[in-house]
């Protein structure tokens, strides 16, 4: 009896290490799919910022974009037969639709009034927001780290805003309404990721998941720059490239992001992210040829950082918690339990 008993553990280790290899090279090109989803992203980003400085609007950027996400996915429901609404709890789709639309257009609006760098920077005050919010909204307790990280990011934030009033400034050295904008980006960044969180959607695939937020948002976008009346039909050929190419950048950012999520574990993906400070720093300087001063480098040090260890001690609390939970089931016997735990294989997760 002891030795089957040896010989099923031994097959589980096997089985382990066979997943761990196959695992690896999967991991590896998620990994590389970040990389290639933040230089989509700061793309998207930098195309924006010179459409704003050529009297495109923002909404009508964003339309544009919409619509390069739903004429890439629509053929491809229409050949797999998804309804991309079609789930019971189609409320949390729109939801996650409306919060996607509004991350991305205070994104673009943010980088109008702020350098690339400095609205990246802001935007990764996202983990922190999702640690601090979840208790409220999916009853998840973060770690104690945010206790330490919360109040060092606010820190972080001011070096980069250098408020007249804190450094002796005779006016500061970054827009105030830029700096509000970036916040409350981040924060609906947060809560767009926190609707995916509560739909769980492993199993939801890839044209799905770009589609319903891709619908919402050209919905919303087409609503705001008619109430607006801020649509404007470019006149420049660069402007229409930088359209096309603001699209095509949106679409391969949300394809290699959700890609590299599906594959790659969370804490070094999250470590990957941190390239669109380093892109978005050097269009600053090539493109804009505006530098950073060392506080504002400083404070995207210390922002980064704390998001960085927020991810990083959520990450420790839940092995740690998977190991309680795999010796309290060892000792109770219940395989079946035991099981899920010794699969390291990375579960699918969706973006929004």
């Amino acid at each position: 009896m002891h030795k089957t008993s040896s010989l099923a553990k031994l097959r589980e280790a096997g089985h382990a290490a066979v997943y761990r290899a196959a695992g690896g090279n999967r991991e590896l090109v998620g990994l590389w799919l970040f990389v290639l989803s933040t230089f989509f992203g700061t793309g998207m980003s930098l195309c924006a910022k010179l459409l704003a400085r050529q009297g495109v609007p923002v909404f009508e950027v964003v339309l544009v974009r919409s619509l390069t996400l739903l004429a890439f996915t629509v053929p491809v429901l229409v050949r797999q037969k998804v309804n991309p609404f079609g789930d019971q709890r189609r409320w949390l789709y729109v939801l996650r639709g409306v919060l996607g639309f509004g991350s991305v257009s205070l994104l673009y609006y943010a980088v109008t009034l702020l350098t690339m760098a400095d609205a990246n920077v802001l935007a990764f005050l996202a983990p922190l927001w999702a640690a601090l919010l979840s208790p409220l909204l999916l009853a998840e307790w973060p770690s104690s780290g945010l206790v330490v990280a919360l109040p060092v990011s606010i820190f972080g934030v001011l070096l980069v805003a250098q408020p007249p009033w804190l450094f002796g400034l005779s006016e500061g050295t970054v827009s105030i309404l830029g700096l509000a904008v970036g916040i409350t980006q981040s924060l609906f960044s947060a809560l767009a990721k926190m609707a995916v969180r509560a739909l769980n959607t492993n199993t939801e695939s890839m044209a799905a998941i770009i589609f319903s937020m891709g619908a919402v948002s050209t919905l919303c976008s087409a609503i705001a720059v008619t109430v607006l009346g801020q649509w404007m039909l470019p006149r420049t050929a660069s402007a229409l490239a930088l359209l096309a190419a603001n699209g095509l950048m949106g679409y391969g950012n949300q394809v290699t992001q959700t890609a590299a999520l599906q594959r790659a574990k969370a804490a070094p993906a999250i470590a990957m992210s941190y390239l669109s400070v380093i892109w978005g720093l050097a269009a600053d300087v090539l493109v804009f040829h505006d530098a950073p001063d060392w506080l504002s480098l400083l404070g995207a040090v210390i922002i980064c950082g704390c998001s960085f260890a927020v991810a990083y001690w959520e990450r420790l609390e839940k092995q740690r918690r998977e190991a309680r939970e795999r010796t309290a089931a060892v000792l109770l016997g219940d395989e079946e339990a035991v099981q899920p735990l010794l699969d390291p294989r990375p579960a699918a997760t969706a973006t929004s």
